[in-house]
């Protein structure tokens, strides 16, 4: 009688030990507002709108005490994402290893791009173009611009196909990464699918939002660039 009475007892301290633990592994838990943004780069308010929107796509159909909640994944993917590193996501995330990480991310990161092309957008609407136009207006006095187009070189280990199309004029192997951006620095348009060698100029010729600018399907507007792009 003693001994099953341990055995319950134990039961329920290993019961309520998960369920503190699982609770105090959420960052959303115990960081404030100022830590949420510094190491996730989204405020708490984002990350729940994040956690409603993916909730059905993520929640894991198993009744074990250890599977991650939602609001977990996400923030482990973006924690992931602003470090790159494995090591400072189980940091910061207590009980959850490499693996679980990664997999969460691979998830998190499907979950992203099947939204992708709701939100990040070079817009057609004549009433939405002319807001885009003002707020560079607003910036710099400069009329009819409805972009700022650059490119950027995500670091990335060397690939074992092609290994010398990844290596960048910095001698780096990357991933050269084209957006578009407007004035409040909100990117409507992302290509990221071009070798570090890559130049500028060719991702932008040959993505599909050069022939909308070359066809005035968004009207008369300007890209700003740098010289890496031809004047058109």
């Amino acid at each position: 009688m003693a001994a099953a009475y341990i055995r319950l007892r134990r039961r329920a301290y290993n019961i309520r030990r998960n369920r503190l633990i699982r609770d105090y592994d959420n960052p959303l838990d115990y960081l404030d507002d100022y830590d949420i943004v510094r190491k996730y780069r989204l405020s708490g308010p984002l990350i729940i709108d994040l956690c409603r929107m993916f909730g059905n796509d993520l929640k894991r159909p198993t009744m074990r005490s250890r599977a991650f909640p939602v609001s977990l994944q996400i923030m482990v993917a973006l924690r992931f994402y602003s470090t790159g590193s494995f090591q400072l996501v189980n940091a910061d995330v207590h009980n959850i290893s490499k693996s679980s990480v990664s997999n969460i991310t691979r998830d998190v990161t499907q979950c992203l791009v099947g939204v992708c092309q709701q939100y990040v957008v070079i817009p057609t609407d004549p009433v939405e173009l002319q807001s885009v136009m003002q707020g560079f207006y607003n910036v710099a006095n400069f009329p009819n611009v409805v972009g700022a187009i650059d490119g950027t070189h995500i670091r990335i280990r060397a690939p074992s196909v092609d290994e010398h199309i990844y290596v960048n004029r910095k001698h780096y192997h990357s991933v050269n990464v084209q957006g578009v951006c407007d004035s409040d620095m909100k990117f409507m348009n992302i290509v990221a699918k071009r070798p570090g060698a890559t130049h500028d100029a060719f991702i932008w010729a040959n993505s599909n939002n050069s022939e909308m600018f070359e066809n005035r399907t968004i009207g008369h507007g300007w890209l700003l660039c740098d010289n890496g792009y031809p004047l058109r």
